[in-house]
C-alpha cells in the first residue's frame, strides 16, 4: 500500500510558518498532500509589535489563537507543540531560561520531534537553515534538532516510539540573492526604504543574508495561493499588523519577494533537474495524487510554464457594474471570422457574469504594468466601479470596459462556450481591435514576469 503524501514543516515560533513557507503548505493542501506543522516554541518572547488591543488577554494566550487561525487558513491537517519556551535573541535573560528551546538537550529535542516524525510518517521535511535563516537562537536550535530527528526516527534501535520511518527528503528554506536584489532595486526605484539599506548593492554579501542562486534546489510558484499566504500572515495580528513591510510595498515588488517559495536540499533523494517546480519531485507515490492516471497537475504546469505567454486582463460588464481578471489563457483561433478564445475557471465570478453579458474584452498589458496584473489576480480586490478605481478606462463598441493604457485591445461577442475540464472555453467574434501606445508586452514565463527581448 502506498503512503499517503505528507509534508511536515518545523518552525521555531507561530507566524514563521505562514511567513517562511505558507505558500508551501497551502499550494501542497490544495493537490491533496497531508501537511502537517510542528511549532517548537510557544513565541512568550514575542512582543506586541502592532500594538493591538488584547483586552484583558495575555500575550501568549493570544499568540496561540492566532497561530489556530493562520493554520485554519493554510488548511494544515495536523498542528503539533513540541513544547519549549521561546528563547529570545541572544545575550538576554530568555536564552538562559531552563525550559527555553535553545538549552534543550539536543537529543531529548530530537527525541520528541522524531516520534512526530514517525507518527505522521512524511516523505518531505522542511525546517530552517543551519544559519536559522537570521541568526535566531531558535531557529539555529530547530535546524539542528530536525537533522537528528530524522536520523533517529529512521533508526530501528532508537529509544524513539512508533516505528522507525526514513524521511525521503529534508529541505530548508531560503531566498535566493538575485531575488533579494531584484527587490531591494525595486523599492529603491519607488522611492521607499528597503531592508537592505537607501545604497546600491552590487556585492551579493552586502545583503547579510540569502543564498547564492546556484544554490536553490527547488523554486516553488505561489502566485496562485499567494493571497491565502497573506491571509495567514495577517491571522497573527499581534506580530504582523496591516502597516507591516509585509503589506505596504508595491505589488511588483510584493511578487518579487513573497509570491515564490525556495528551498536547498540538506538531505535525501537528489532531484532530477535543478531548479525543481516541487519538493516531492520524483519521490514514489505522486503519481496517486491523480487516480484518473493523468500527469500531476503541478508537473503540468510546470511544463506549461516553459511556453512564454502575454499576459491580458479580460473586461465585462453585466447591469452596469464593471468586472476585470487577469488571464494567460488567450489565443487567436479563426481569421475568418476573426475568433479568439479566452479560458475562464468554472468556480470563477467571470464565469457568470459572462454568461449574462455575452461580450467581453481583450486588454494586453504592457511590461510595466506587473501591478496591473497582480490586482485584477487578487481575490481580495474590491468589485464593481471600485475595481477600476485610479485606471484609465476606455469604452468599446459592444459597451464593455477595455483598458486605455492596454498596448492592444479587442472587442469580442460570444460567439461559443466549450466545456474544458475544471475550465471553460469562451469564444469570442472579435467586432473591434486597436493597439495602444507600442510599448512591449508583458510576458509571462516559469511564474515569473519579463518582457521581450528582440534577438540581436
Amino acid at each position: 500500500m502506498t503512503e499517503p503524501l505528507t509534508l511536515l514543516c518545523v518552525h521555531p515560533h507561530p507566524d514563521d510558518e505562514s511567513i517562511a513557507c505558507g505558500g508551501l503548505l497551502a499550494a501542497s493542501n490544495g493537490r491533496g498532500i497531508r501537511t502537517v506543522v510542528v511549532t517548537c516554541t510557544d513565541g512568550a518572547e514575542g512582543e506586541n509589535l502592532a500594538g493591538i488591543d488584547l483586552g484583558t488577554e495575555d500575550l501568549l494566550s493570544h499568540r496561540r489563537r492566532e497561530l489556530c487561525d493562520a493554520l485554519e487558513v493554510l488548511r494544515v491537517d495536523r498542528h503539533h507543540d513540541l513544547g519549549y519556551r521561546d528563547s529570545g535573541m541572544d545575550g538576554t535573560d530568555a536564552n538562559e531560561h531552563p525550559d527555553s528551546f535553545h538549552r534543550a538537550d539536543l537529543d531529548e529535542a530530537a527525541r520528541r520531534l522524531a516520534e512526530i516524525v514517525r507518527a505522521e510518517r512524511p516523505q518531505v521535511v522542511v525546517s530552517d537553515d543551519e544559519h536559522g535563516s537570521y541568526g535566531h537562537p531558535d531557529h539555529v536550535r530547530a535546524h539542528r534538532v530536525t537533522g537528528r530527528a530524522i536520523e533517529l526516527a529512521a533508526d530501528p534501535d532508537a529509544d524513539v516510539e512508533g516505528a522507525p520511518w526514513t524521511v525521503d527528503r529534508w529541505l530548508v528554506h531560503a531566498m535566493g540573492h538575485e531575488r533579494l536584489l531584484a527587490f531591494h532595486r525595486a523599492l529603491l526605484a519607488e522611492g521607499l526604504a528597503s531592508p537592505f539599506g537607501d545604497g546600491p548593492i552590487v556585492d551579493p554579501s552586502e545583503l547579510g543574508m540569502g543564498v547564492p542562486d546556484d544554490q536553490i534546489t527547488v523554486h516553488v510558484d505561489i502566485r496562485h495561493v499567494f493571497e491565502r499566504k497573506r491571509a495567514a500572515m495577517r491571522a497573527h495580528r499581534s506580530q504582523i499588523g496591516e502597516d507591516s513591510f509585509f503589506f505596504n510595498v508595491p505589488d511588483d515588488a510584493a511578487v518579487l519577494a513573497f509570491a515564490s517559495e525556495q528551498f536547498v536540499l540538506q538531505a535525501g533523494r537528489a532531484f532530477d533537474v535543478v531548479p525543481a517546480s516541487d519538493v516531492f519531485d520524483g519521490i514514489a507515490g505522486i503519481a496517486e495524487l491523480d487516480r484518473a492516471g493523468r500527469p500531476d497537475s503541478t508537473a503540468f504546469r510546470d511544463v506549461l510554464g516553459r511556453f512564454p505567454t502575454g499576459v491580458t486582463v479580460l473586461t465585462t460588464e453585466v447591469d452596469g457594474t464593471p468586472h476585470g481578471m487577469t488571464v494567460n489563457a488567450f489565443t487567436s483561433v479563426s481569421l475568418d471570422p476573426p475568433l479568439v478564445l479566452v479560458c475562464v475557471e468554472e468556480t470563477a465570478v467571470m464565469a457568470g457574469l459572462l454568461d449574462r453579458s455575452g461580450r467581453f474584452g481583450v486588454s494586453v498589458l504592457a511590461a510595466g504594468q506587473v501591478a496591473r496584473s497582480v490586482w485584477f489576480a487578487d481575490s481580495d480586490r474590491p468589485t464593481g466601479a471600485d475595481e477600476f478605481a485610479g485606471i484609465p478606462v476606455a469604452r468599446s463598441e459592444t459597451g464593455v470596459p477595455l483598458l486605455a493604457d492596454a498596448v492592444a485591445w479587442l472587442d469580442c461577442r460570444i460567439h461559443a462556450v466549450h466545456e474544458g475540464g475544471d475550465h471553460r472555453i469562451v469564444v469570442g467574434e472579435v467586432v473591434a481591435l486597436g493597439t495602444g501606445s507600442g510599448q512591449d508586452p508583458l510576458v509571462f514565463h516559469r511564474g515569473a514576469y519579463g518582457r521581450f527581448v528582440e534577438d540581436v
